[in-house]
């Protein structure tokens, strides 16, 4: 991911010192993230299959700084660098009891508090290739492209992520489209969608010692649940080019 950056970085510094219309911005958005996961009981019994994760959406934001470099009059290249707030709120307890149906173990295993609300602060580079035509006093702008992220902290029911120790990675990386309207001024409003491709999570296989399902009073934590991680979200977003 340090090399895509610095590619990415290298590149538009070439493009913007021959260009005389470089645009500079900022934005804000309202967006909706969860994150799919799907874990691998296979490892532990072949017959087992895998099991998804039941994790829903949680509203945060994203907002930074965004650059307009032209290509040709209506193609440019959009990188932009936002603080992003992602996560989810995980149903542990129906993860816990889908689980231990799979594994034969009949009963309800009662567990307090066991929606764990998961909070990730992300610094995202998203780099959009932006086409534009016009229509009506503005243009619409169709945009895609990729992009990279590290995680500078979040909370899993308040309590401070320490990427050191739990089963989450502070890598992301995937791939981005939005759609939008700019008016003449500069001010546009777009919707976007963001998917990511990256696995963040360390740990193949789950570790149900460490979630414990039947001690009620355990700290449940996502981490744990190992298999395959990935963000997405979606939004809009108000921008708006001072230049």
């Amino acid at each position: 991911m340090k090399r895509f950056c610095l590619a990415v970085s290298i590149c538009l510094l070439a493009v913007i010192s021959v260009s005389a219309q470089v645009r500079y911005g900022v934005m804000g958005s309202v967006q909706a993230s969860d994150v799919t996961s799907v874990v691998d009981l296979t490892s532990l019994d072949a017959t087992l299959g895998t099991l998804e994760v039941p994790i829903d959406q949680r509203v945060g934001f994203r907002a930074g700084l965004m650059v307009d470099v032209p290509v040709t009059e209506r193609l440019s290249i959009q990188p932009q660098l936002l603080y992003s707030v992602k996560g989810g709120n995980v149903d542990v307890g129906t993860f816990i009891q889908d689980a231990l149906v799979r594994f034969g173990v009949s009963g309800t295993f009662p567990i307090e508090n066991s929606v764990s609300k998961v909070v990730v602060n992300y610094v995202e580079l998203p780099v959009l290739v932006t086409y534009r035509f016009a229509a009506g006093p503005g243009q619409f702008l169709v945009g895609a492209g990729p992009y990279a992220a590290v995680a500078i902290g979040g909370t899993v029911n308040g309590e401070p992520i320490d990427f050191d120790t739990n089963g989450f990675r502070k890598r992301d990386f995937g791939a981005t489209a939005s759609l939008g309207y700019e008016l003449p001024g500069g001010l546009s409003l777009s919707a976007y969608y963001a998917h990511g491709l990256y696995n963040f999570s360390k740990n193949a296989t789950p570790n149900f010692a460490a979630i414990n399902p039947t001690n009620p009073t355990a700290s449940i934590d996502p981490s744990a649940f190992g298999g395959t991680l990935r963000n997405r979200s979606y939004g809009l977003t108000i921008g708006y080019f001072i230049r």
